[in-house]
């Protein structure tokens, strides 16, 4: 008797297997799938349990954990680059059962922002940022490469559109310019003149509906040395300023406040590049000069950029000059205005002042004055600080500026026609012709509201 014994042998688990997949889809956008669990002779084989799929290029463009059911899984997947690739399937034993399916094409998806990439960073379609990478810092002034493209939601590139772009900066002083795009994308040069963290903003002049796009945020330091800015008190340093003519005082702004002579006042001068911006230079030694007599303070030496002198003027005069040289370099020339010493010992018959304080009950001061000859007349007054608060010019032969005595009225107003604040104030009468001063009075008073 012959025993006939028959074995069974059940298959594993050896791989999954896709089924077809219509190609091109459009990228973002979900497509059905179906994926097979199969043994080695790619039969059906029972597989229940979860699984991973992802676009094989990488799960960042899609990815997705799905479940098997006895052998089987049907569902959609999304994949969000454009581009020729498979989609895989993989289990989580160790090692992976892995699939593959045909190559698939996936087109971009419709047309939806600008994408700015700015130098140290990289184009990465197929994700919503774009782009990889920290922005390079740069140099004030210096010319550098952008690249900019037309793409979808996931930063695929649109081809064929020539779209036309604006880009204006985070930077004051550069105005927007205009540029365009050839089949989807474009290149331009740009230089930021102000140093510190600046951006772009690129907006689609062609298409309203194209989202504008914000670039990274990239450092801007100084470049070098190559000018000297003198700044005077009341003044502030105003980097990347545009402005040429010297007369308009370029790299700074406010106005230089009034100072007196004799009296000492802080200068401070700055080592910038072409833009105006300050640099970290130091050593180089710096001396002040001007035109009219001044203190003439020893040179001292540049340190982080800058330095700061002590100075005074001699004698009394509208727009005396000072600027400072280095042995490279020479700032242009700045100008002051110096008061003259306000003398408080003026005799009472030839200034006569009254109510003086002035008030409430007595809201106009009376100023009175002696003329020995014609001649053109300034009243001026000052608050304790040497800001001008309040000035009249008047010409010869006219009320206020005759032969003999003359009355003036002050209402305790400024140039803006505000009420000025109670306190002590400087008065300042000065008579003079085209050559000579010859008649100058100076006198404290005083404002009670």
């Amino acid at each position: 008797m012959i025993l006939v014994i028959s074995f069974v042998i059940i298959g594993q688990l050896d791989h999954f297997r896709f089924g077809d997949i219509a190609s091109p889809q459009t990228a973002g956008e979900a497509f059905a799938l179906t994926i097979y669990a199969e043994d080695a002779q790619n039969n059906i084989y029972p597989y229940t349990g979860p699984a991973q799929i992802f676009a094989t290029p990488g799960p960042q463009y899609g990815s997705t954990t799905i479940n098997f059911n006895d052998g089987f899984w049907h569902g959609q997947f999304t994949a969000t680059l454009a581009d020729t690739y498979t989609i895989s399937c993989q289990d989580y034993s160790t090692p992976p059962h892995t699939g593959q399916s045909d190559a698939v094409v996936f087109v971009p998806n419709s047309a939806s922002k600008l994408l700015c990439i700015l130098p140290g960073q990289t184009y990465y379609p197929g994700v919503d940022t774009g782009k990889i990478g920290v922005p390079t810092p740069q140099l004030a002034g210096e010319y550098f490469d952008v690249s900019v493209y037309l793409t979808d939601n996931w930063s695929n590139l649109i081809y064929g559109a020539d779209d036309s772009f604006t880009v204006q900066a985070s930077d004051p002083f550069i105005s927007e310019q205009g540029y365009f795009l050839v089949n989807g994308s474009g290149s331009f040069q740009y230089a930021f003149r102000t140093a510190k963290e600046q951006e772009l903003y690129l907006d689609d002049v062609s298409n309203g509906s194209i989202k504008s796009d914000t670039s990274s945020k990239i450092t801007i330091y100084p470049a070098a040395f190559s000018k000297l800015l003198l700044l005077f008190p009341g003044e502030e340093h105003l980097p990347g300023d545009t402005t040429k003519a010297v007369l308009n005082t370029p790299g700074k702004s406010g106005t230089a406040e009034d100072q007196y002579e004799d009296d000492t006042f802080s200068v401070l001068v700055y080592a910038t590049d072409s833009m105006w911006n300050k640099t970290m230079t130091s050593g180089p030694e710096v001396s002040l000069y001007s035109d009219f007599p001044f203190s003439k303070p020893a040179p001292e030496s540049l340190a982080l950029g800058e330095v700061q002198f002590s100075v005074s003027f001699t004698n009394s005069g509208d727009n005396q000059n000072l600027w400072a040289v280095s042995d490279t370099f020479q700032s242009y020339r700045n100008y002051i205005n110096i008061l003259p010493r306000l003398d408080t010992t003026i005799a009472a018959e030839s200034l006569i002042v009254y109510p003086n304080p002035m008030g409430i009950e007595s809201p106009t001061m009376n100023i009175m004055y002696n003329l020995n000859s014609s001649c053109n007349v300034i009243f001026a007054i000052y608050d304790p600080f040497g800001n001008l608060v309040r000035r009249s010019e008047i010409s010869a032969g006219s009320p206020g500026a005759m032969v003999g005595n003359n009355l003036l009225r002050w209402d305790g107003r400024n140039e803006k026609g505000k009420r000025v604040a109670s306190g002590v104030y400087y008065l300042v009468i000065k008579g003079y012709t085209h050559t000579t001063t010859i008649f100058e009075k100076r006198l404290k008073i005083g404002v009670a509201w």
